[in-house]
């Protein structure tokens, strides 16, 4: 009996179950590559392209409708999971998908659930909207960010007639912020933790950011500039200075009254949607023991030691390199030696010179060579994962 319970706990504690990799009997990963995502999954080959279509469009729709002339460039890294419950052994259960910036891999990251259907393609466009958005406006407070991507993943498109619509806020919000008042915008202001990103915090930033681009657009865009040009932690400046009598408790006020009474414009458009080629091959262990090893990295504690993942990674594949760059974001030493051996397998990724130029100290022969290739590789390709000056100022 002792032991029976003893299993019985030592399964049932720590959520469901990963599926093995594919050489141990798991399901076949593929990655599929286009020209802005490079999509790595376990679902199905039909759903994977359908996946990687959709977020082309979706990508041309944000970009033209609410970035227009933004210097996006390089590939997003999406990791599309089988189904919400693999999605949720590495996210938080508060959220149905994530996105990440950048972090460790120099890449910016979606992780999302690869079985969303099409009245869940909100959720991919939301994501989609962060990496788009923060390569256009790299500081952005949490209600800014969360608020944008609840107004753009609302978009309407029909791909067959390249027309749509945007501004309609989704089913979901809409019906919480009929039951339940918006949150005091102090609070929103002052939320910058997962631990107040509740559901009425994002049915909130969407009413805020959906007002204020209703209300008060030219300003809005100011403020949008404004966040982009003061330093990180500057937001209630660049708000006192753009909305200087719109203070917490009279945005409170004029947000109820507009929810109630106000108008709420949508925003129609035409978009002539290119299509993409896309290139496929199968995954190795090491690639998806890497993938695991990276999106554990999201939410990973400071000083968190590495998953057991990464160890499988390199062991599969020494010179694999993802599993190198989410080994140097948990802060683990890799020799020059070792760096040249994953740079000679990547020639091609700026990223693996990075590696090189890193292990040296940008020192001696090794730092200027991998300094030179990093910033040629760059020229050809730039990304926003790095900032534009750091050739320049290296």
């Amino acid at each position: 009996m002792k032991a029976l319970l003893t299993l019985i706990f030592a399964t049932g504690c720590h959520g469901p179950a990963l599926p093995a990799v594919p050489g141990k009997g798991g399901p076949a990963w593929f990655e599929l590559q286009s020209e802005h995502f490079t999509l790595w999954t376990d679902g199905s080959r039909s759903r994977a392209r359908e996946l990687i279509r959709e977020m082309e469009h979706l990508r041309q729709v944000v970009l033209g409708v609410g970035f227009s002339g933004a210097g996006v460039e390089g590939r997003s890294l999406v990791i599309a999971l089988r189904d919400e419950e693999e999605v949720g052994v590495f996210v938080p259960s508060q959220f149905i998908a994530y996105a990440w910036s950048g972090g460790a891999i120099r890449q910016p990251l979606i992780v999302i659930p690869a079985n969303s259907q099409n009245d869940e393609a909100h959720v991919v466009t939301h994501e989609l909207t962060h990496v788009i958005s923060y390569n256009a406006i790299r500081h952005q407070p949490r209600w800014f960010a969360e608020g944008l991507a609840n107004f753009f993943a609302s978009v309407n498109l029909d791909p067959d007639t390249a027309t749509g619509n945007l501004g309609e806020p989704l089913p979901h919000i809409a019906a919480w912020l009929r039951s339940t008042p918006p949150r005091p915008a102090a609070q929103m202001f002052a939320c910058d933790a997962h631990s107040c990103m509740d559901d009425n915090f994002y049915a909130t930033a969407w009413a805020m950011f959906s007002f204020l681009a209703n209300a008060y657009p030219q300003e809005f865009l100011r403020y949008a500039q404004r966040l982009d040009e003061l330093p990180p932690g500057r937001e209630s400046e660049a708000w006192a200075e753009v909305f200087p009598t719109l203070t917490p408790d009279k945005l409170d006020h004029a947000l109820r009254e507009w929810l109630a009474y106000g108008k709420h414009m949508v925003w129609k458009f035409n978009v002539k949607l290119q299509e993409w080629p896309v290139t496929e091959r199968t995954l190795a262990d090491a690639d998806v023991y890497a993938a695991r090893a990276l999106m554990r990295q999201l939410f990973a504690k400071p000083d968190e030691p590495p998953p057991p993942e990464l160890a499988d990674a390199l062991a599969a594949d020494p010179t694999h390199l993802l599993a190198h760059l989410v080994k140097l974001g948990y802060k683990q030493p890799i020799t020059v030696e070792g760096a040249r051996h994953v740079a000679d397998a990547h020639p091609d990724d700026w990223r693996a010179w990075y590696l090189v130029g890193h292990a040296a100290d940008w020192h001696g022969d090794d730092g200027r060579l991998a300094w030179e290739k990093a910033c040629a590789l760059l020229a050809q390709h730039p990304t926003p994962s790095m900032p534009a000056d750091w050739c320049t100022k290296h």
